[in-house]
């Protein structure tokens, strides 16, 4: 329903009669009679301090719909007469409707307009009790197998029972919401990416399932060895399953020992983030440099999240400091009493030699991968497009993997930055053989694989098996500008016409090839230069125009450089903005 643009037709923010209204109403259709106090995740949204919100507005197919918002973000939307929740609102009520559970390879198709359908419901048996005690149209929500946030809120296309009886076939959930649509964006200060709430069900990943004929390098020797091994093992515990999974009750045992040495020490991974800063920043940290500047700026940013100083041994950023220069790795000098300078750098000092530094710093990864452009990123510029992008989250199984890189469970990372991370790990500790270009897999690399340390592995395929055995979920991401054929970038083509009346108005193009949501800057084009817009379709042209009453040529030059950080040899038109009038000399 909101995965094409739509229109607002007002906005109002309701008196505090209408919001008891509008609280009492969610509560009785929801069930929440009983958990009516302030406090709890339902009674926030309508608290005394949040600014409740109605909008009206019109969607691409001119159905009128009825939005509330609290403090800007949705939280229900009206159809037919019936609220529905919106996915910001799940996640603070997970457990506010009933929730059915798919693959995570079905939300891209569920983002671009399609419905559950009964063949891709993960069911917890087979029997009718397994589909509920649910009514046609009932409201529900959709998760993933991965994680048991809603990523989408519909109807029940049919009741329980005929969904038993339609034989695997047909549609399930009528989705009518789905996270990175129209109305998750509705307005983009607040946009919020999914939270990770734990698995819903463990489902078989491709590493489960070895390619056929994989294991036929391996000598016959070998594997009657083996054989002789798991029947061994099978025989003194006394169990037969074990000896058909001996491997896997090898991990079961170990897996006790791998927790307990989980959890990070602080004060490694604050020398850790020092040593990398010194890696990276060494040869161009300007010295003599004051403590109270080199820490923040250098050695700070490459700190994980949730790590303090406080939390350490050294409990001071000056202990810390004192320590590495006894260590000799900086020189430390005291120019006045309580004002210390770094003078000197051990760029030749073992740790740091040793030290093998990860590409990738908090601070900088996304500056570097975008050419130092801050804006590109949906969080400093949430005003631009967003593409639904695969994520893979740190979990307990690669905890100890990730951690080599300060990476707490529950981050997200992106493919690129796993195979990066993949890259650096196999290179830090020299697991790649030079004669057959495999990767030795060493304690850390079983526990995530599962397998024997005498099996080689392609990097390439111990990635994928790494990606597997990760939390798969999903993020917005800003679009990038379009490149055309032949290399050159788009162009946004500023113009002006006459329209009746003699009236000038400011036509613009091709804002969506840069990412641009046209329906958001047309609403700071409104608030900056107080004139009202249009958007047009032009025939044989690709994306919307945006057409502005009067001449505001400079203006938009103006927004399109600085918050959208456009370059200016991609706006052609400044020639037709209009010449400010030469104040008369008395």
């Amino acid at each position: 329903m909101f995965i094409k643009p739509f229109k607002i037709k007002s906005n109002i923010l309701v008196t505090g009669s209408e919001k008891k209204r509008l609280r009492q109403r969610v509560m009785s259709q929801f069930n929440r009679a009983d958990d009516e106090s302030a406090t709890s995740p339902l009674g926030e949204l309508f608290g005394n301090r949040t600014k409740v919100c109605t909008v009206k507005l019109i969607t691409y197919h001119e159905d009128p719909v009825t939005v509330y918002t609290s403090d800007k973000r949705p939280i229900f939307f009206e159809l037919n007469g019936k609220l529905l929740p919106t996915v910001y609102t799940l996640w603070s009520c997970p457990d506010l409707v009933p929730t059915f559970t798919t693959h995570a390879t079905v939300l891209p198709k569920l983002a671009n307009g399609a419905d559950l359908m009964i063949p891709g419901v993960v069911k917890q048996g087979t029997n009718l009790a397994s589909w509920g005690r649910h009514q046609k149209d009932d409201v529900v929500a959709v998760n993933l197998t991965s994680n048991r946030a809603a990523v989408g809120v519909g109807l029940l296309a049919h009741s329980s029972s005929d969904l038993y009886m339609c034989g695997g076939h047909g549609v399930c959930v009528k989705m009518m919401h789905v996270f990175g649509d129209k109305l998750w964006g509705m307005e983009p200060s607040v946009c919020q990416q999914i939270p990770l709430q734990g698995t819903v069900v463990s489902v078989p990943t491709e590493s489960d399932f070895p390619p056929l004929g994989s294991e036929k390098t391996k000598p016959v020797e070998d594997g009657v060895k083996e054989a002789t091994k798991s029947l061994a093992k099978s025989a003194i515990t006394g169990s037969e399953e074990s000896g058909s999974e001996g491997d896997a009750s090898d991990e079961e045992t170990q897996e006790p020992e791998e927790e307990e040495e989980r959890p990070p020490n602080p004060d490694d991974l604050i020398k850790g983030a020092f040593l990398n800063a010194l890696k990276l920043h060494g040869k161009k940290i300007p010295l003599p440099l004051l403590t109270s500047t080199f820490y923040p700026q250098y050695v700070q940013p490459e700190i994980p999240e949730g790590i303090e100083m406080k939390k350490s041994s050294f409990k001071k950023v000056g202990t810390f400091l004192k320590r590495m220069a006894e260590e000799g790795l900086i020189e430390i000098k005291e120019e006045k009493k309580g004002i210390e300078k770094v003078t000197a750098l051990n760029l030749e000092h073992p740790d740091v030699l040793s030290f093998y530094p990860y590409k990738v710093s908090k601070a900088t990864s996304e500056q570097e991968a975008t050419g130092g452009a801050a804006s590109t990123g949906p969080a400093s510029n949430p005003l631009l497009l967003t593409k639904m992008t695969a994520m893979y989250a740190v979990n307990e199984r690669t905890a100890k993997l990730f951690g080599c890189f300060n990476v707490a469970v529950g981050n997200a990372l992106d493919q690129t930055q796993v195979r990066n991370f993949m890259r650096d790990y196999v290179g830090r500790n020299k697991l790649i053989n030079p004669a057959t270009k495999l990767v030795t897999l060493d304690e850390t690399l079983r526990a995530v694989c599962g397998a024997n340390g005498e099996e080689l592995v392609a990097l390439p395929d111990l990635t994928e098996t790494v990606l597997n055995s990760m939390t798969s979920t999903f993020e917005m991401r800003s679009q990038k500008g379009v490149v055309m054929k032949g290399g050159k970038r788009a162009i946004i083509h500023l113009t002006t016409a006459t329209r009746s009346g003699n009236k000038k108005v400011t036509l613009i193009s091709n804002l969506a090839d840069y990412g641009i949501n046209v329906n958001d800057f047309a609403k700071a084009v409104k608030l900056g230069a107080a004139a009202s817009t249009t958007m047009t379709e032009v025939p044989g042209s690709k994306g919307e125009q945006l057409l502005v009453q009067g001449n505001h040529i400079k203006f938009v030059f103006e927004l399109l450089t600085t918050t959208y950080q456009v370059p200016k040899a991609c706006i052609t038109g400044l020639e037709f903005a209009k010449e400010q009038k030469k104040k008369k000399k008395k």
